[in-house]
């Protein structure tokens, strides 16, 4: 096996210097886009035209962001991305010959010419993430509720998949309002999304719909695998117990609805909603799967 070698440095946004015409067309071509996956295909394509690499890996650890672009083996160049002090992430080059200083300068020319709009496109994600996020529980909210089970459904028709939909109301709210007051009663919702948040898988979503109720999308979920996921969470928000040292004793009512049967995402919802209502009729801390 051939032994690779790997260069590492930092790039700081500075004062361009004269840039060369393909430099200058691919700084043009950056600003037409904030979509950060495409500005790390753009800068991958610029890069395998002028130094014949195979592959580009993005990575941004705060943003929870890699983008790959080719093959990401063999030889690397890699740079630290920083502007103001504040770091942009990483960006490696990859091919299967070494890469030599006049390589070098070339890629740092490129990635100078990428750093503003990268951090253009850095805070348009931000700023997109902000306005699809409930700032009081950090969970999804309503708004990318709509975008994602539009999705969900889309895949499940396409690929003949099921999906399950579980619409969660934590019990007696207003009595835990009523009775420890507003503040506590946030402190309580925190505590109700943290914890199922944790109990679903990764590919899993939720979502805060509105006041105290939830909903998580499952996918690639039955009916069984719904049913166990809905008691999984059940269990696990009984058992949060104390919430800043004062005895919560939050329970949870959850209707679930499955895809198939439900054609639709008005359908999906309203029979999960139904279903929530009934396990609410039945004495709440349960759930209820609609038929």
């Amino acid at each position: 096996m051939p032994v690779t070698h790997d260069v590492q440095r930092t790039v700081q946004a500075s004062v361009p210097a004269p840039m060369d015409p393909s430099v200058l067309a691919l700084t043009s071509v950056l600003q037409t886009t904030l979509d950060l996956e495409q500005q790390v295909k753009l800068v991958a394509t610029a890069a395998r035209r002028q130094l014949d690499t195979d592959g580009v890996r993005y990575r941004h650890q705060d943003e929870a962001a890699e983008v790959i672009d080719g093959t990401t083996e063999g030889h690397k160049a890699s740079y630290d991305l920083v502007i103001d002090h504040v770091s942009l992430g990483c960006i490696g080059f990859f091919r299967e010959r070494p890469f030599e200083e006049r390589d070098l300068q070339e890629l740092e020319s490129l990635v100078c010419a990428w750093i503003y709009p990268l951090r253009n496109a850095i805070t348009y994600r931000q700023a997109v993430e902000r306005a699809l996020r409930d700032p009081l529980t950090g969970v999804q909210n309503r708004n990318a509720l709509t975008s994602a089970l539009e999705r969900e459904i889309e895949t499940s028709r396409r690929h003949a998949t099921p999906l399950s939909m579980l619409v969660l109301d934590i019990d007696h709210f207003k009595k835990i309002n009523d009775n420890h007051g507003h503040s506590f009663g946030d402190d309580v919702l925190r505590a109700v999304a943290q914890t199922a948040g944790t109990t679903i898988r990764r590919c899993d979503e939720i979502f805060r719909f509105g006041g105290e109720e939830f909903v998580i999308l499952a996918r690639y979920t039955d009916e069984d695998g719904a049913r166990q996921l809905a008691e999984r969470i059940r269990k696990d928000i009984e058992a949060i117990g104390t919430v800043n040292g004062l005895d919560a004793g939050v329970t949870v009512s959850i209707g679930i609805a499955v895809m198939p049967p439900a054609d639709s995402a008005d359908d999906l919802f309203d029979r999960a909603d139904q279903a929530l209502y009934q396990a609410k009729q039945q004495g709440r801390n349960r759930w209820v799967l609609a038929p």
